[in-house]
């Protein structure tokens, strides 16, 4: 009777672990889906014109038509606090047509902050939407850079903007190399950075003549692993080398955001949706 009894309390246990630890996940995803964070990141460059010191950018990556708060009120409340001089949307912002009228309630709250950058991402080309979601985003006060390039001004100082369309768009599209070289023989000399979906310049570009990409495409890697990294990547490759944070090429520095939205297959862990705020630094 007494082993009866162990028994059918190891069993209680079993059930209560269980429990406990699917409790503990549904938390963590959760909180992993909702819970803003504001990823505050320095770039320091030795070639940063000294008017662009304290240049502040903010990154918004992989929104995949997610919203956080009442026409994403949270969102933009995380952005204003950060005192943008230039915001910057790299792409794959929606799924489906139906969500545009979201990303553009979002984009008119935000031009008023400051200037707004748009590259496409993958997903709307995939999905078909990418054209009709550009047009609207233009009409709404948002410069989308389709293998494009300005210069804006900050303190009487240049900084030459170079936005790359997706690969996922035409087959006769225009390599990267390609775009920087036109945009720097236009705008010689200039501290350069590229506006770009994917995350994988480091590998494919990795001389590339420009000192700052931004970039995101990779989810953070889904599941952050603590003192590991991300699990897999928008590609389902295991283990991404370039996931999140801050990569250096040949001659520029990288930047990865984990981005804001779910991928359709696995909910977000220990890896918040991030607005990156980023401050660029003179070095020495």
């Amino acid at each position: 009777m007494n082993q009866t009894k162990r028994k059918s309390h190891k069993g209680y246990i079993f059930w209560i672990v269980i429990l406990l630890l699917g409790l503990l996940f549904v938390g963590l995803a959760y909180d992993s889906d909702q819970r803003l964070v504001t990823n505050e990141v320095t770039v320091t460059s030795a070639t940063l014109p000294q008017g662009l010191e304290g240049f502040r950018v903010v990154e918004l990556s992989d929104l995949h038509g997610k919203v956080f708060g009442e026409n994403n009120s949270r969102l933009v409340q995380r952005v204003q606090d950060c005192a943008p001089d230039l915001i910057v949307l790299p792409g794959d912002f929606i799924e489906t047509s139906d969500e545009i009228e979201k990303v553009l309630t979002l984009v008119r709250q935000l031009t008023p902050i400051a200037p707004v950058y748009y590259v496409s991402g993958n997903h709307e080309w995939a999905t078909g939407v990418a054209e009709e979601l550009m047009a609207a985003l233009t009409e709404n006060g948002v410069r989308c850079l389709r293998n494009e390039f300005e210069v804006i001004w900050h303190n009487d100082a240049p900084l030459l903007l170079v936005g790359m369309e997706d690969p996922n768009s035409y087959a006769d599209l225009e390599k990267p190399d390609s775009v920087v070289q036109r945009a720097q023989a236009a705008y010689p000399g200039l501290w350069t950075l590229v506006i770009a979906h994917r995350d994988y310049w480091v590998r494919d570009y990795y001389s590339l003549p420009v000192d700052l990409i931004l970039c995101g495409h990779a989810h953070g890697g889904v599941v952050r692993i603590p003192g590991i990294g991300g699990l897999v990547s928008e590609d389902r490759t295991l283990f991404p080398e370039y996931d999140a944070g801050l990569y250096n090429g040949e001659r520029f520095q990288m930047f990865v955001s984990v981005g804001l939205g779910q991928t359709p297959y696995f909910p977000r862990i220990l890896n918040n949706p991030e607005v990156a705020c980023i401050t660029l630094r003179a070095a020495g």
